[in-house]
């Protein structure tokens, strides 16, 4: 580092993302925060492409904390879509108070990340997001290993959007940070659209066990499992760019391949419904539709596409496990296998 204040800049669909994430969600106990991916432009700025707030399994904020690759690897691999030079650069905390210092477990945790053997980080960047009565305020820092093996606080650092820092990058001596390539907002990046998609969650978590994630072409995907009744019925909700004027698409996973599902309320989709109800109605068609999936079964079952029968047969079981006919022709599907 120079004695130069060092500049973090951030992309404003990720400051979007991280504002819409804080303002959802709840801070109780233990830390609230995540990861974020970037990387260096130069020996004076640093620019954060992406981030991930990890999942509970992932145990951030506990002592024995370390970056698992495996369980972030979705969101590394969309960030270096947008720079191929993107890896795990730093990481971001939610306070619900004013004090942009951090707490003694995140002091922790941040010097636990920095020296991490795996990554080999010579410094890292942090954000602190500091929400209170309804007003958020960021605040960039530098963390060191000299800072981290002497005891000393973090550098503040200037923080800039990259949008409004890149039109200034073009002056002489200074390197261009369109070597990354364009990047383009992602849809659900906006801030009103992320407001609805957190509402909508909201709404889901109410009646679903819901997992939701980004796939690799921008679609938002909803998976679903209802809290009571229906079994094991797990099925998909998915959002992509027009939403919510856009109708959302629903879809059952057989045998490995996405199964196209239809509704009543998608046929009639309008950005005044909500995925709520479609979700609801689509538990209630798919119930309704289980002895079609049957009747499919047995014409894979009699063509000899056993495979196929029996991942169907699979999914009206999980769903219904007394359907009628559906265990006696899993059973031949299976023993055919065999």
């Amino acid at each position: 580092m120079t004695a130069e204040i060092p500049v973090l800049m951030i992309l404003p669909q990720v400051k979007a993302a991280l504002e819409a994430e804080v303002e959802r969600s709840s801070v109780s106990a233990g830390l609230m925060g995540g990861l974020l991916f970037g990387y260096p432009l130069d020996e004076h700025r640093r620019l954060v492409v992406d981030w991930v707030r990890p999942r509970p399994e992932v145990r951030f904020g506990a002592k024995d904390f370390n970056l698992d690759q495996s369980r972030t690897s979705q969101q590394l691999d969309r960030a270096r879509k947008l720079a191929s030079a993107a890896h795990y650069c730093g990481v971001w905390y939610a306070h619900r108070t004013p004090d942009k210092d951090l707490t003694d477990e995140e002091w922790v945790q941040t010097q636990s990340v920095l020296e991490d053997p795996d990554y080999g980080f010579q410094d890292l960047v942090g954000l602190v997001i500091c929400s209170y009565f309804g007003k958020l305020t960021f605040y960039a820092f530098v963390f060191d290993k000299h800072h981290s093996a002497r005891g000393q606080l973090p550098v503040p650092t200037e923080l800039l959007l990259a949008a409004d820092s890149l039109q200034a990058s073009t002056g002489a001596g200074q390197p261009h940070v369109s070597d990354t390539g364009p990047v383009s907002p992602a849809w659900y990046t906006y801030p009103e659209v992320a407001r609805r998609l957190n509402r909508e969650h909201d709404r889901l978590v109410e009646k679903y066990h819901v997992e939701a994630d980004v796939e690799p072409d921008g679609q938002m995907v909803f998976q679903l499992v209802p809290r009571t009744g229906y079994g094991k019925l797990t099925f998909y909700l998915a959002c992509q760019s027009g939403f919510p004027d856009g109708s959302p698409s629903a879809f059952l996973m057989v045998g490995g391949t996405r199964q196209p599902l239809f509704s009543p309320a998608l046929n009639v989709w309008s950005s005044q419904h909500s995925l709520a109800e479609v979700a609801d109605d689509m538990v209630e068609w798919l119930a309704w539709s289980l002895e079609e999936y049957v009747k499919t079964a047995d014409k894979a079952l009699k063509r000899g596409d056993y495979q196929e029968a029996a991942d169907w047969l699979s999914v009206v079981l999980s769903i219904n496990p007394r359907m009628p006919r559906a265990a006696r022709l899993l059973a031949r599907a299976q023993a055919a296998l065999r």
